[in-house]
């Protein structure tokens, strides 16, 4: 007998298995049903402690799986947005429902034979991160959201940019204090040589903002590490993806 961490199991860790995907929704006669469908490809979102404290042969349902999706993935990394990118056309997605399965069902051998290798460990911690994001990320006040969807769309619309490419992920903060609202954008950066570049490409998306919503402050840009943690709490990823509204309604109604 061993844990599901001595197996090789870890938080972040991809799978191939056709497993059901469950969820309720309302039926034809207006009762609760449930939507069962089959997925087969999953990221495991337990934590390392959980997996280490689990018997690999336990029948108790407690292992979280994340659906993961290829269809109209991010371009860019996603920390703080619905959407988090895995590796390279796979992400997961914070509105999607879950599953939950028992140690037992990773160590049968045919899912077994579906483990992949761990994606990288940036990735890994990003992956923690999100998931601790999804459960406790203020939404976007009401009367920001159309200066947030505004840059969140110019951010969007110059992705394909050579600069662009190489932005990993855009954060906004908002400062109401004034009577006109000002914003600074920080870019997350693959390179650290590409700062100055980068402060450019922030200023042209700056520029396309309407005065009436909102005027710039501070433009920066810094690489991974040199991304605190403070910054990523009060932050909101400029993110189209981050700005829900209700089915048929064109107008937002806040992040998710």
């Amino acid at each position: 007998m061993a844990s599901l961490y001595a197996q090789g199991w870890r938080q972040g860790g991809l799978l191939t298995a056709s497993l059901p995907l469950d969820a309720v929704v309302l039926g034809p006669g207006g009762a609760p049903a449930r939507d069962q469908q089959e997925h087969s490809r999953w990221v495991i979102a337990t934590q390392d402690c959980e997996l280490d404290q689990t018997d690999d042969d336990d029948h108790e349902p407690a292992i979280e799986l994340r659906p993961v999706f290829t269809v109209g993935a991010p371009s860019d990394w996603g920390v703080r947005s619905a959407r988090y990118l895995l590796r390279e056309g796979e992400y997961v997605h914070g509105s999607r429902p879950r599953t939950m399965v028992s140690a037992a069902v990773l160590s049968a051998p045919e899912v077994l034979k579906g483990r992949d290798p761990d994606i990288a460990a940036s990735r890994q911690r990003g992956f923690k991160t999100w998931l601790g994001l999804r459960y406790d990320r203020p939404a976007v006040p009401e009367a920001l959201v159309p200066l947030a969807k505004c840059i969140a769309s110019e951010v969007e619309r110059k992705r394909n940019r050579p600069m662009g490419l190489r932005v990993r992920d855009v954060l906004m903060q908002f400062d109401t204090r004034l009577a006109l609202v000002r914003f600074s954008l920080f870019a997350i950066l693959m390179d650290e040589t590409d700062r100055d570049a980068t402060r450019g490409w922030l200023a042209e998306i700056a520029t396309c903002v309407p005065e009436d919503l909102g005027v710039a402050d501070q433009l920066e840009a810094r690489s991974a590490e040199g991304i605190s943690l403070h910054l990523i709490e009060t932050s909101y990823a400029a993110d189209v993806a981050q700005l829900t509204w209700r089915p048929n309604d064109p107008e937002p109604q806040g992040a998710e």
